[in-house]
């Protein structure tokens, strides 16, 4: 039996402090992200029924949502990208679903929009109705 090969095992250690390193100087939270080529993914904790469409909270783990419809038939899903377009100011057709179209936890897919710009507009946005 060949002994292990001991480069290997330093290389991926240095290539995931580099990572590290990268992200934590773009200071984005951990709920957007950049989806090659030009979309964002957001992860968003919906919570429908409200009175009033509002962002609620701007975490790590999720964008917090306040939906003014029910959750039935997909009506909510409807106002969430409705709301969410509103507030980036991109047409409704640049939003969809990634995943979790029946769950409170979803993923909004932001096409041809940057990283950077819906982090402004989403953390200005999260203190205005605070």
């Amino acid at each position: 039996m060949a002994p292990a090969k001991k480069g290997k095992a330093k290389a991926k250690p240095a290539a995931a402090a580099e990572s590290t390193q990268s992200s934590a100087t773009n200071n984005f939270p951990a709920c957007i992200r950049s989806v090659p080529p030009s979309s964002v993914a957001i992860t968003i904790h919906a919570k429908p029924g409200s009175k009033l469409a509002s962002i609620t909270d701007f975490s790590d783990e999720a964008l917090g949502v306040q939906i003014d419809a029910p959750a039935k038939d997909g009506e909510a899903n409807a106002a969430l990208l409705e709301y969410i377009s509103s507030v980036l100011g991109v047409k409704r057709r640049q939003l969809s679903i990634g995943c979790g179209s029946k769950s409170r936890d979803k993923v909004v897919i932001v096409e041809e929009m940057t990283l950077q710009s819906v982090f402004d507009i989403l953390d200005k946005a999260s203190k205005c109705s605070s």
